[in-house]
């Protein structure tokens, strides 16, 4: 792969991080040293970048890689599927969206594995899959679709009911049927993906922040999701009943992820702050900073 001005402008970021770099053919890795990251493993934190590498982190927090792809566009929300492959949704990076616009797959092992799915109508922001490996991609461009696309590569469009920015964060109930989604407004909103219907609102005022982002279903039907300044959880009745924050820290919570063991991870897009947060008291168990500047840190994915 070509050195570019944008891999060595990564490199930097890598190194400040407490990586060192290397560049192959499958595009730029940067590696702790001394640490082994051969695949992804249980517990791993992903944490993406807008300007669109990956980085890789231990259950602990300790940095293990950076990947930079080989697609062009923004580092926004990211899935793992059932065989532990990563994707990660990249926005449009020119006004006609010709370039970006996809989504992302990488292997087991971090390499970058072509594109999945699309084209996209338009700005792929997030991606989940259900039980039988068919994935949903939610757009926050154009037409603001979420999309399902079948393990044959059939792709079925559904037409959601934005609030500011189409489906921009999704995630699936347990059911596999209810779809919530926020748009960059004050709701966590519902779709039923099997029904094909719009459902009403999750919340039952409007939430603190009035700009939701990244959301998690709970177990107990609840649901956690980061609002503006602050990361809001709502019972399974849609009340708020706990808000998480990090007092005198400029806030714009973006990316989360449920950690499986009572915690969670959160990412603040003004700090690049990334927080684990227990979930019943709020208390901060851990936290790292990536190494690169302000408003580059967006989505996070724990490998399950």
């Amino acid at each position: 792969m070509k050195t570019t001005k944008r891999t060595v402008r990564i490199a930097g970021w890598a190194m400040a991080a407490g990586l060192t770099v290397s560049v192959g053919a499958h595009g730029a890795l940067a590696q702790i040293p001394g640490a082994i990251a051969t695949t992804f493993q249980r517990g791993d934190v992903i944490v993406s970048l807008e300007p669109g590498p990956v980085l890789w982190y231990g259950p602990d927090g300790t940095p293990k890689r950076l990947i930079l792809g080989t697609e062009v566009g923004t580092g926004e929300g990211m899935a793992f599927d059932a065989a532990g492959n990563l994707y990660v949704t990249r926005w449009c990076i020119d006004g006609s969206c010709n370039t970006g616009n996809t989504v992302e797959k990488y292997t087991p092992a971090g390499l970058p594995s072509g594109r999945f799915g699309g084209p996209y109508n338009c700005n792929p922001h997030a991606i989940v899959f259900d039980r039988t490996g068919a994935a949903y991609v939610g757009l926050a461009g154009c037409s603001g679709d979420i999309v399902r696309i079948a393990l044959d590569g059939e792709a079925i469009s559904m037409r959601v009911a934005p609030d500011h920015q189409g489906a921009f964060w999704i995630d699936l109930a347990p059911d596999g049927c209810t779809m919530f989604y926020t748009s960059w407004g004050p709701n966590v909103k519902r779709y039923d993906v099997c029904a094909r219907v719009q459902l009403p609102d999750f919340n039952r005022a409007p939430l603190p922040g009035g700009a939701a982002h990244d959301l998690r279903v709970l177990s107990d039907g609840g649901v956690l999701v980061s609002s503006g300044e602050i990361i809001a959880r709502l019972d399974p009745s849609g009340t708020l009943v706990q808000t998480y924050e990090i007092p005198g820290e400029p806030s714009l919570w973006a990316g989360l992820d449920l950690a499986g063991d009572g915690t969670f991870w959160a990412a603040n897009y003004q700090s690049s702050n990334v927080y684990r947060f227990d979930l019943a008291t709020g208390a901060v168990r851990a936290r790292f900073n990536t190494g690169t500047p302000s408003h580059t840190v967006v989505g996070i994915r724990v490998r399950k």
